[in-house]
């Protein structure tokens, strides 16, 4: 039964992989047709409680699919953490959204790479194939009033930079 068990979460891995990849370090460029939409996302945290971030209307959300096989993915999240840490009292909430499939795989990774912000787990990604995106990661920039208004694939420094613009942006409105 452990064997048929390996062998699906490898071949969901492997389906995975050729729907959504890893973008690399050259973040990609486009609208997808959720921006503008409400938000509508609740997930089970990585400690089995349910959160809606969707409901949490009058802050600004980040909400960053990420997976531990994507290296991008890896190194965006220490720069995320910076971000709650630093725009947290000005209104902002970071998420972390795993996609990938064993949660003992993401509890030792975030043991190594420590974050503030809850981290959410979307098994099979199923949540995360709603936002029309090919590459990840995949962050979303959500207003306060629960619109998405950005949507990113792919992370590098410059790319953060522009995210941060944003957040700020979307930051100074009511």
């Amino acid at each position: 039964m452990r064997i048929r068990s390996s062998i699906q979460a490898v071949a969901l891995g492997v389906a995975f992989h050729s729907v959504i990849g890893c973008a690399g370090s050259a973040p990609q460029r486009s609208t997808p047709a959720s921006v503008g939409r409400s938000l509508d996302l609740s997930l089970p945290a990585i400690d089995g409680r349910r959160v809606d971030v969707g409901g949490e209307s009058g802050r600004v959300r980040v909400i960053d699919f990420w997976a531990t096989w994507c290296e991008p993915c890896r190194e965006a999240l220490p720069a995320l953490d910076a971000l709650a840490r630093e725009l947290g009292p000005r209104g902002l909430s970071v998420y972390g959204v795993s996609v990938d499939e064993d949660r003992d795989r993401i509890q030792e990774f975030l043991a190594t790479v420590r974050v503030s912000f809850p981290i959410l787990w979307d098994k099979g990604a199923v949540a995360v194939s709603r936002f029309d995106v090919s590459y990840m990661p995949v962050t979303l920039l959500v207003d306060r009033k629960g619109v998405i208004r950005h949507v990113h694939q792919g992370w590098n420094p410059s790319s953060a930079s522009a995210e941060r613009r944003e957040i700020e942006a979307l930051l100074a409105e009511p």
